[in-house]
């Protein structure tokens, strides 16, 4: 698969609450590349090769958040149905990475009893960072940053720079949804109405500070996983694990009536998920 199409992917998973822009590059295998091709490029080392891999991913991202921001506006977001099926299908596709990593843990480790303890410690820390978010999502907690906004105002501005660097923080780490993180915000469905209606300023001020905040968390996943590997992962299953728990709630609190063809329907997107999933993971080589 062509580094533009996995960008398109990661973008459509970014805009999507509840879906993790870095689950879907660690599923297509190149979520490494980006975390070292980012830092390379800062360090200026091998530059071309790092702005042609990055300049690829980031135009599949741009194309597909710009167009399906669109799609999500018209026709998703006040579909419950259509909203269950998009959850569905993703369920699937993510559900096939916690074996990917786990089967990486596998080949790279070994425990005692010590060390065990404190990987399934991670595990844990990731699951409840993510069920406190769906608490949060649950209880309706928000903090509607943009309600009664001046949208000309310094303050509204700057309202979108930290919802920039605070998104994009969340999106580069596997299982953390940037959208949800915005959702309770409360800045998610400006975002949505900004990129959705290509509003210059906004979209400049938005972007630019959502690429400081994945340029700042990049740094320190290097760092990590560069001493701290297979934590790493422990901490990343968990986040995952907590993403399909959060995303199984979500759809479930649908307001939708159910029949036999929403089951079938169901089915087989979430096999479909799955089977793209392992699509993805024969071609990645097992690697991640």
């Amino acid at each position: 698969m062509g580094i533009y199409i996995k960008g398109l992917l990661i973008g459509i998973a970014n805009i999507i609450p509840g879906i993790s822009g870095g689950t879907i590059a660690l599923i297509t295998g190149i979520y490494y590349n980006i975390i070292y091709s980012s830092t390379n490029l800062v360090k200026l080392k091998r530059v071309k090769e790092s702005i042609t891999f990055l300049g690829k991913l980031s135009l599949g991202m741009l194309t597909s958040t710009t167009i399906f921001a669109k799609i999500l506006k018209k026709y998703i977001l006040d579909n419950a149905t259509k909203e269950m099926y998009l959850n569905i299908f993703f369920i699937g596709l993510i559900l096939g990475s916690i074996f990917t990593l786990k089967k990486e843990i596998n080949t790279n480790s070994t425990f005692n009893i010590n060390t065990k303890i404190n990987k399934y410690l991670l595990f844990i820390s990731g699951l409840l960072t993510i069920l406190f978010l769906l608490i949060l999502k649950h209880h309706n907690v928000s903090l509607n940053l943009t309600t009664n906004q001046d949208k000309t105002s310094i303050q509204y501005y700057l309202l979108l720079a930290c919802s920039g660097i605070i998104g994009g923080s969340a999106m580069i780490l596997p299982g953390i949804s940037g959208s949800l993180i915005l959702l309770s915000l409360g800045t998610y469905k400006e975002i949505i109405n900004i990129i959705a209606q290509i509003k210059i300023i906004p979209c400049i001020i938005f972007s630019t500070f959502t690429i400081i905040g994945i340029g700042i968390t990049i740094i320190i996943i290097k760092k990590t996983i560069e001493k701290y590997l297979i934590d790493f992962l422990y901490l990343s299953i968990g986040l995952i694990s907590g993403t399909i728990i959060q995303m199984i709630f979500l759809t479930t609190k649908l307001q939708i009536k159910l029949s036999l063809q929403i089951y079938v329907f169901s089915i087989i997107l979430f096999i479909g998920g799955i089977y793209i999933n392992k699509l993805l993971n024969n071609k990645n080589n097992p690697k991640i």
